[in-house]
This record gives structure tokens, sequence and C-alpha cells, in this order.
């Protein structure tokens, strides 16, 4: 009974979460990680972590391709944060080892805490404050919306560098994170920002994915990944609708929901 019970467990979970991933603008490794762990309690971290970063490549390629239709994704701009988050992501992925990381994840964790509380309090972003200085992008949807703002350069390279820096030292993916970072600090209109962040993610996923395929990582959490996959292909227009019909504030204060229990889950490591 349980060959049957397991792959439709693994093929709601994969849905549940793609289509709450999907709508606030993170891959959902954050959320399919932890379970694994506990399915497979004697997996290496490395191989729970290349498991879950595959589901994050199906989850945002799908919602990648759905926002493409739409013509709602900043490329040149993410093609530029790439380029910044990737090797910053790489050094603190080797950082990790050179920190003590309770004392890491318990400071971190507080932060994250007190983001999500600041999200749940301001949930939209102040369109008044927009920089006057910076680089100015247009972007024309399909049904014709035009969206109107400017980058500030100085301080979106650095805040990305950051993001992707202090996200690989906490071993989570930038998703929940550069969200805020990308509507407060970069000021990328929402409707831009989210599916243009699962662009990001997919670009970042995959150059972390093709190292663990070239160190021939496996193991047993490899084997959920068909039906976790399977979920988020039904989740993918799901979350899409979602996000169209929910709006700014109440996707963001979904995803201050998710930061406050990973940062409460990151602090708690110090007392294990």
């Amino acid at each position: 009974m349980m060959e049957f019970i397991d792959p439709i467990f693994l093929i709601i979970l994969g849905m549940t979460v793609g289509i709450y991933a999907g709508a606030i603008g993170a891959g959902g490794g954050f959320l399919i990680a932890p379970i694994l762990l506990l399915r497979h309690p004697y997996a290496t971290p490395t191989e729970i972590t290349a498991a879950a970063l595959i589901y994050v490549v199906i989850n945002s390629a799908i919602q990648v391709s759905l926002a493409i239709r739409e013509q709602k994704i900043d490329t040149q701009l993410i093609l530029t944060l790439a380029i910044i988050g990737i090797p910053a992501a790489i050094l603190g992925g080797l950082t990790t080892e050179l920190i003590e990381r309770v004392y890491f994840s318990f400071g971190f964790g507080i932060f994250l805490v007190l983001v999500g509380i600041y999200i749940m309090l301001r949930p939209t972003m102040i369109s008044d404050r927009m920089p006057s200085q910076g680089w100015s992008r247009n972007i024309k949807d399909r049904q014709g919306n035009l969206y109107n703002y400017t980058v500030p350069v100085a301080r979106s390279g650095i805040a990305q560098a950051a993001t992707a820096f202090f996200s690989a030292l906490a071993g989570i993916g930038g998703g929940p994170i550069g969200i805020p970072v990308m509507t407060r600090i970069q000021r990328v209109p929402h409707d831009i920002a989210v599916p243009s962040m699962h662009l990001l993610i997919l670009i970042q996923s995959l150059s972390v994915t093709g190292v663990h395929f070239f160190n021939n990582v496996g193991g047993s959490p490899l084997n959920d990944v068909p039906w976790l996959a399977a979920g988020v292909l039904i989740a993918g227009p799901i979350a899409l609708k979602v996000r169209h019909r929910t709006g700014e504030g109440n996707l963001m204060r979904a995803l201050a929901i998710g930061l406050i229990i990973i940062g409460i889950s990151a602090a708690c490591d110090i007392f294990r």
C-alpha cells in the first residue's frame, strides 16, 4: 500500500510547495530540503542539496517559461545580477568552513525574522520613493502594460553580491531574500520582480546543479525528484493565477511568513 501512497504524497508536496514558491518568487528548495532530510536521514547534505536544486530548477524553469509568454522578465537586469551573484555565491559556499556555522545561523536567522516582520508591516513598495538617477528600465508586457523604473546601480550591485554571498553561506536559496532586495533596494516593480527572480534562481541553480552532476552526486533523495517534478508541473499554471489574483501586498505577506519560518529554523540551530 505504501508504494502507492508515497508517490501521491510526493506529488501533492511538489504541487503545494510549487504553488507557494512560484507565486512569491522563490524556488522552493528551502521547503523541500528539510522534508527530504526527514525522508532520507542517512543521505549526505550534498545529496539533499542536489535533489532540492533539481526541484528548484524545474519549478523556476516552468515559471520562467510562463513569464516569457507574458513578457514580464527584465532579462538584461537579471543577466547583470547573475554575473555579480554567481561568484559571490561560490565565495559564500567556500567560506562556510571558515566560520562557526551555528553562531552565524543564529544571527542570520534573527535578521531574516526582522526582515519578515518589516515586510509584514510594510508589504508594498512605496512608488514615490523611486530614485531619480540610475539604470532606466522600460518593460512592456504582452497586455500592453508599461513598467518604467530606475535601478540604482551601485547599491543594487552591492545588495546582489551580499544576498548571494550570505544566502550561500546560510545554505538557503536566494529567492526568499531576493524579492525584498529586488523590490526595496533595486526598486523593481513587484510584477516584474517575481518572474525576473525566477530567471535569476534558474541561472544560479543550474550552475550549482552542474557542479553536482560533474561530481557524480547521487543518493536516495534523487528517487523522489520525478514525483516532486510531477507535482510542480501541475503547480506552475496555478501559481501564475494565484500571483495574478492575489496582488503584491498579500504575496509579500506570504513571503514574510516564509522568511520568519526560515529565520526561526536557522536561529534554533544554536540549541541543537
